[in-house]
């Protein structure tokens, strides 16, 4: 105990000396510490970008992501994972998140929507210009795994429109699918608007078709209970809402939760 008391004693007269640093520790407003995130796999490119600006913001917090599957990252809390927040790409999987412990009283905020939408290979090799041409084509398809949100609304889209794929590749996230159409080893694959937004910025020529009938998907985030015994994944949680973060958001596509 005696070791431990020491410690904290010289780490507090070494932020008190270092007189530039006073006024970042004085002001009410700076906490410190770090933020375990765990976010769905589209999340991924906007992440990073709201994790530099809010750091820039509070020096003193670092925010680390685990990007998965928004069910695998629910399953991993299951046995025993204890990030700061959750954030999932659909309501389902956060309703599942929320009959566990870690999420007893916790309360919950749609950050962003996204939509669905069908992609086609570079060229087009499989000739898909529309859902219906899946009935017909031979050329793979890839699709999330049906848990995941991804999987979950093409799975549903697909039933809609009695279309059963001849040649189907499953994937783990939204993340895998993209890669599987835009390195060529799938003619079509359902992901986002916002994963087909990095992708043509990234210079790949990915066909699309709009998928109308789909509703948008929401973006819960919610604090676990060890995050909300810390002010800053409690800050980074609220900040999520705020203008600067949804202006991010808008610019990979996500919409804010307002605009529907």
């Amino acid at each position: 105990g005696v070791g431990a008391a020491l410690a904290a004693s010289l780490t507090l007269a070494g932020c008190g000396s270092n007189s530039s640093n006073t006024d970042a520790s004085a002001s009410s407003s700076a906490v410190s510490g770090k933020v375990e995130v765990y976010a769905a796999a589209s999340l991924r490119n906007a992440g990073v970008e709201l994790k530099e600006a809010f750091e820039k913001e509070n020096p003193g917090v670092e925010i680390t992501y685990s990007f998965d599957g928004s069910s695998k990252l629910v399953q991993k809390i299951e046995q025993g994972a204890s990030p700061d927040l959750l954030i999932t790409a659909d309501t389902q999987n956060m309703d599942k998140a929320a009959k566990l412990d870690e999420f007893k009283d916790a309360k919950r905020q749609v950050i962003a929507t996204n939509k669905l939408v069908l992609v086609t290979a570079e060229g087009n090799p499989g000739k898909i210009n529309s859902l219906d041409d899946l009935k017909n084509t031979e050329g793979v398809v890839a699709v999330c795994k049906v848990n995941a949100p991804c999987g979950t609304l093409a799975d549903e889209e697909l039933k809609k429109h009695h279309i059963e794929l001849k040649n189907a590749t499953t994937e783990g996230n939204v993340s895998e699918v993209t890669t599987k159409v835009t390195t060529g080893n799938a003619d079509a694959g359902f992901i986002y608007t916002t994963d087909l937004a990095a992708a043509r910025k990234d210079g790949k020529n990915l066909g699309s078709v709009d998928l109308p009938d789909v509703p948008r998907n929401e973006y819960p985030a919610a604090l676990t209970t060890k995050g909300s015994s810390s002010d800053a994944a409690k800050k980074f949680n609220e900040w999520l809402s705020s203008d600067e973060a949804q202006k991010i958001l808008a610019k990979y596509d996500f919409e804010s939760p307002q605009a529907n």
